[in-house]
């Protein structure tokens, strides 16, 4: 889904910023919805805001070489926010029209990014040896560049820049962000997981497009399973997100990563109506 915020006085197509949701999906594998992706296009920036399941085969359909996006920012480290970083790191660095990698990835992340770019070097060795041993590639196109960030801006570069914001994912995950991103007057801003948050809330005023996550589950699926109870108290209640929605009014509010817990899942519908109550 591409999404471009509503122009403004004073803009001129040249100063479009263009977000397509690569993925929407929740960490069981679907066809229908893949991995939480995001992709930022703002003039000559190219950036991909979380990078899970599929996501290089979201690129490809776009028409996007997998290499052409050399900077990746990660809001957490649950699997189904960076699942696909390995096959983009690998596939990207391939000197062919879907891949065409010309340096390192960079990729930025809150404390533990190290871990990840050593791990990603490590695991990618064996294909990375058969190509170089081949002349197909350069090393340096396969590795990794790891950014840590803290809340503020992350990212800033052509006019284009990108604030995480500290959210709340529950009581033992202290380090998951939201983003805001700006870019000739516009605004996006996307939660990625949370429960309801006063500090998204605040950042998220003024935004043309706020995307945000939901959960859901009848309340007496809720009672009689701990699990389900558990689930639900790492996010945002269809209530709780309307409430955020009504708090900062913005042009364009879209719904993702939608965790519609079984038994007898809340439908989609369910959901919509209660965030517009």
């Amino acid at each position: 889904m591409t999404e471009k915020t509503p122009p403004t006085d004073g803009n001129t197509g040249g100063d479009a910023l263009k977000v397509t949701l690569l993925g929407t999906g929740i960490p069981n594998a679907q066809i229908n919805a893949f991995g939480t992706s995001t992709l930022i296009e703002a003039g000559d920036e190219k950036l991909l805001i979380d990078c899970g399941r599929g996501t290089a085969i979201r690129l490809s359909q776009l028409g996007l070489g997998v290499g052409h996006v050399d900077h990746i920012l990660l809001s957490h480290y649950h699997s189904d926010h960076y699942a696909g970083l390995f096959d983009v790191v690998m596939t990207g660095s391939i000197p062919q029209k879907f891949g065409g990698r010309m340096g390192p990835l960079h990729v930025y992340g809150p404390p533990g990014i190290d871990r990840i770019a050593e791990g990603a070097w490590i695991a990618t060795g064996p294909d990375r040896d058969i190509r170089v041993a081949d002349n197909e590639i350069d090393p340096e196109h396969m590795r990794i560049i790891p950014h840590e960030y803290e809340e503020g801006v992350v990212y800033d570069r052509g006019g284009l820049v990108v604030r995480a914001i500290k959210v709340d994912h529950g009581d033992f995950i202290d380090i998951a962000y939201g983003f805001r991103v700006e870019y000739g007057g516009r605004v996006f801003v996307h939660s990625h997981d949370t429960r309801y948050n006063e500090n998204l809330i605040a950042q998220a005023q003024g935004a043309d497009v706020f995307v945000h996550e939901v959960a859901a589950a009848r309340p007496e699926i809720q009672a009689a399973n701990p699990a389900v109870g558990l689930v639900m108290a790492h996010h945002a209640s269809p209530a709780e997100v309307g409430r955020v929605f009504a708090q900062t009014r913005p042009k364009l509010a879209l719904l993702t990563h939608m965790v519609l817990l079984k038994p007898d899942p809340v439908s989609v519908e369910e959901v919509m109506a209660e965030v517009a109550t």
